[in-house]
């Protein structure tokens, strides 16, 4: 069972995320592929292509009990029958979960204009804080800019003089890591961005890996350990860090709700269209096992039989391959921003109560 255990963590480590930020720099580019950058749609033919493979090699390395088990057509009729009941019962399923989520925007007049009043407000907000003259409409240079303000502010911050002279070494210390942290941060985030084509979806998700949590519980701590020897600039630029970085929290989960939205349709659109034709083949193959109509033949060892059911098989799945495809980068999505506020879930992050808890 341990080894069991084993093998399983180390297959969701690889689908999923082992930690709680990505760097797609430095990632494996397959997962990365599958995770985030690759077209649904192509992650689920490959998924499909993956499984249509194992089945062949299947076939290869026993191909007298593959054929056996495949001669049943009693058995291989009840496979099919459950693939098809399962692929109704699906799609019923997203397009109630979909009618959920159009039910939520049939809201009234009132409604919809405090919607929009409450996201200009926000945008207002950047405005007057001189972020910018005009905030962006795209929010991946949106995004591009408060973080390009909170990098600005960081440098600022260390270039002053430092706090009293008792705690300067443990008030520099203490700047220079958060300003180096905001640095990284912001240049891989703007990086990705880059690459990223204007207009996508993935636009919404070009924020996730910044770790704007800690830098928040960073510059709290920093203004309430220094608070009498802070000189009023150094108050001032801390307290901009700390209200920029509320504002990054809160424009990222916008964006996060935009991007469930956007992929929910995606998915329920792209789950319709696979799936009629897919119940249809379905209900053709269960005809065509009845007849029996397959030579007795065999090519290396593969005979029509085999490559038949090894591909109806596989496409019966295909509704499955695209709900597996949407999900894994949605809740790829979730893990990676599960915390909002100073909150950490980071094991790899410090805090000031991490020492404290070791040496009780």
């Amino acid at each position: 069972m341990a080894d069991g255990e084993s093998l399983l963590h180390a297959a969701r480590n690889w689908v999923g995320t082992p930690g709680r930020r990505v760097d797609r720099s430095s990632q494996n580019r397959l997962k990365q592929w599958i995770l985030f950058d690759g077209n649904r749609e192509r992650v689920a033919t490959a998924l499909l292509a993956a499984v249509f493979a194992l089945l062949l090699v299947l076939g290869g390395v026993w191909p007298i009990e593959y054929q056996e088990l495949l001669s049943e057509t009693t058995m291989v009729q009840t496979v099919f029958n459950t693939l098809l009941s399962g692929t109704i019962l699906l799609v019923s399923i997203v397009v109630s979960i979909a009618a959920v989520g159009i039910s939520q925007e049939l809201t009234s007049l009132g409604d919809q204009s405090e919607r929009v009043e409450t996201t200009m407000d926000f945008q207002a907000a950047i405005e007057d804080h001189g972020i910018v003259d005009v905030s962006p409409a795209r929010p991946g240079q949106f995004t591009a800019v408060v973080l390009r303000s909170i990098k600005q502010r960081a440098n600022e911050l260390q270039e002053l003089e430092g706090a009293g002279d008792a705690s300067s070494d443990d008030y520099r210390e203490d700047v220079d890591r958060l300003q180096a942290d905001i640095q990284s941060n912001t240049e891989e985030v703007l990086t990705t961005l880059s690459r990223v084509p204007k207009g996508s979806t993935d636009e919404l998700l070009t924020g996730l890996n910044y770790d704007s949590s800690w830098q928040l519980y960073q510059s709290r701590r920093i203004l309430t350990k220094y608070d009498d020897q802070l000189t009023d600039e150094e108050r001032t630029v801390i307290e901009d860090i700390v209200d920029t970085l509320h504002k990054l929290m809160v424009c990222r989960e916008y964006f996060k709700t935009l991007y469930y939205k956007l992929e929910l349709s995606d998915l329920s659109t792209t789950l319709l269209t696979v799936s009629l034709p897919i119940i249809v083949f379905i209900t053709y193959v269960l005809l065509a096992l009845d007849t029996g109509l397959f030579p007795d033949v065999s090519l290396v060892g593969y005979t029509p039989l085999t490559v038949f059911i090894s591909f109806a098989y596989t496409l019966a799945l295909a509704p499955y391959a695209v709900l597996t495809s949407y999900i894994l980068r949605a809740a790829t999505v979730t893990k990676l921003t599960p915390e909002e506020g100073p909150f950490l879930l980071d094991a790899d992050r410090e805090t000031a109560y991490d020492d404290q808890e070791a040496v009780n």
